[in-house]
């Protein structure tokens, strides 16, 4: 059994009947690495996710920590995104150039960490 505390988590409210609390730690494509206290899973986000997030920055991202169904024997399924403490985001201009789009978007690239680095050479 997995303390979640050590990765951060409070809990903060009510978690519904058959969800788990997990922490998000690698994202691949649509898929994601949950930390959990059962331990890691892979988990992908749950097909009403889709219709319910207003933006790109609604998606879960690395450090986010989330309410999902557990599977132990496939993918488990992300339905909640838990509020952020805090997030590193950058301007995603894609399509920008080449015209197809006039706005310009967030990328959330970590969430909900504690200290930031920033190294650059002399």
């Amino acid at each position: 059994m997995i303390d979640l505390k050590t990765y951060g988590y409070i809990e903060t409210e009510d978690i519904q009947e058959g969800l788990i609390p997990g922490r998000v730690t690698e994202l691949r494509r649509e898929r994601f690495t949950v930390m959990t206290g059962r331990g890691e899973v892979t988990a992908v986000l749950k097909g009403a996710f889709y219709h319910s997030a207003d933006t790109r920055s609604d998606y879960p991202c690395v450090g986010d920590f989330v309410l999902l169904q557990y599977n132990g024997n496939g993918d488990s399924l992300i339905g909640t995104v838990l509020p952020r403490r805090s997030k590193f985001s950058r301007a995603d201009y894609s399509g920008h150039a080449a015209g197809f789009t006039k706005t310009i978007r967030e990328q959330v690239v970590a969430t909900n960490f504690d200290y930031v680095f920033i190294l650059t050479s002399c």
